[in-house]
């Protein structure tokens, strides 16, 4: 019973070019791509697509990049909203990236359109905050600032981001802001440029992914 019941919710796929990918349904699917084999996660919210072990070319396949779609938005989520949120990190650490470095966590989420929201009642640290989920609202993408110091995800953001969903840390944030995002989808996940999630970003915010030397990708 239990085999029958969780089956069609890991499934397998070959990505040929007649069809790179099949239509989504709800669970996961592994996809043999001609760069790759690759994890796709759907649900009601969010469609997720990372690649978990790059290939040699496999000749007749289709090439496939890491991506992500939210019913609720038409295309990538507006970066303008970065920076405000730039500005009220650096409220929350009291201007002083010295006597007060705290933690601030954000979320944009969907409210009949992309808004961003900084949940109530965190209790934060210079290293750690503690937050509730947005009371409503779909959350499209959940992202945490690293006062001065720079962005990158710690081995407590490892096991917080075990389900599907896309996470973001801004760091330096007093003198060189930086971004850098990720895509998680059940227990695996994979960098990707900013600009494959936001639509722009600030003059004054860079994207760490892109100073290690790769490049975009494109939106599947």
């Amino acid at each position: 019973m239990l085999p029958s019941l969780f089956g069609d919710l890991a499934r397998r796929h070959i990505a040929t070019p007649a069809e790179p990918l099949p239509p989504a349904r709800p669970g996961v699917e592994w996809v043999w791509a001609a760069n790759g084999i690759f994890k796709r996660g759907v649900s009601p919210t969010i469609e997720a697509l990372i690649c978990v072990s790059p290939t040699q070319p496999t000749p007749g396949l289709a090439r496939l990049e890491p991506g992500v779609r939210w019913p609720a938005v038409v295309d990538r989520l507006p970066g303008r909203m970065l920076g405000p949120l730039l500005e009220d990190a650096r409220r929350a650490a009291g201007g002083d990236q010295i006597a007060t470095p705290i933690e601030k966590q954000y979320f944009f989420v969907d409210r009949g359109g992309v808004r961003l929201v900084a949940p109530s009642g965190q209790d934060a640290t210079a290293a750690r905050v503690n937050y509730r989920m947005p009371t409503s609202g779909a959350p499209l993408i959940d992202i945490h600032s690293h006062h001065a110091i720079r962005a990158y995800f710690s081995p407590t953001d490892d096991a917080d981001d075990q389900g599907l969903s896309v996470s973001a840390v801004v760091g330096s944030i007093f003198d060189s802001p930086e971004i850098i995002v990720r895509i998680n989808v059940y227990g695996h996940r994979q960098l990707v440029p900013a600009l494959s999630i936001f639509d722009s970003l600030p003059g004054e915010l860079s994207d760490r992914y892109g100073k290690r030397g790769m490049h975009a990708t494109t939106r599947y």
